[in-house]
């Protein structure tokens, strides 16, 4: 496993701070050594489209390790509201910086 990745942004979901075209850059790492946090933007399989990846902001950390999250722009995101929590496994790794097309 690579402990970095990079993903191209393809949808408007997290506009204006990440645009479709968009790279970025994601580190695997970083929830083996703490749990993922409200406000941490990152990359997840899509719960119902195993094939597809999907980035968001983590806005609720429930007790039981289960995460909702969301984009940025609510009018074009398909997120927790969506398909409800998501759990820590279904999380690729946080997003470390990105790169603007």
């Amino acid at each position: 496993m690579f402990p970095i990745m990079r993903f191209k942004v393809e949808d408007r979901s997290m506009e204006p701070a990440i645009r479709a075209g968009d790279y970025v850059v994601v580190n695997r790492l970083v929830y083996a050594l703490r749990n993922p946090s409200k406000g941490d933007i990152i990359v997840l399989r899509h719960p119902k489209e195993k094939k597809k990846f999907l980035i968001k902001r983590i806005s609720v950390v429930t007790n039981s390790n289960e995460y909702y999250v969301v984009g940025d722009n609510k009018d074009f995101s398909q997120d927790s509201r969506h398909f409800g929590p998501i759990k820590q496994s279904s999380i690729i790794g946080k997003v470390w910086f990105h790169v603007k097309s």
